[in-house]
């Protein structure tokens, strides 16, 4: 497949990830109970704050990852949108009557962004080092 539509592909898939990252971090609390409830039993019944940790970490470090490949050669803006959007949603989180924002849930979600763009960079370089060598 061509590049540039993989590329435009990955980079509506971030966005879409973005919305969907958006709508369970403000939405009512009991959405994500539900979800919990139904992967608990998958994931080996984990409590709920485990989970909870995990589920930010790795929900932004796919974010990041999505859009470091959509955007490599943006590494601030891929930053701007992953890092910032992480502290954006926690300060909105603390609007809504049932939910609160914490500095720690700000920070797992930064690190699992972190750790995202780095993983997406590391591979998108080996990638592009592949091709050249070829």
């Amino acid at each position: 497949m061509n590049r540039k539509i993989v590329t435009k592909l990955i980079a509506i898939a971030a966005w879409i990830a973005v919305i969907a990252i958006a709508y369970g971090t403000l939405t009512h609390v009991g959405f994500m109970y539900s979800i919990y409830f139904k992967l608990a039993p998958i994931l080996m019944g984990p409590e709920m704050r485990t989970y909870a940790h995990f589920e930010h970490v790795l929900a932004f470090a796919l974010l990041g990852a999505l859009f470091a490949h959509a955007y490599p050669h943006k590494l601030l803006l891929v930053c701007c949108v992953v890092l910032g959007g992480a502290v954006l949603l926690e300060l909105a989180q603390t609007m809504t009557p049932d939910r609160h924002g914490t500095m720690v849930d700000a920070l797992e979600k930064m690190a699992g962004g972190a750790a995202g763009i780095l993983f997406a960079r590391i591979t998108h370089r080996l990638w592009f080092a592949k091709d050249k060598s070829s």
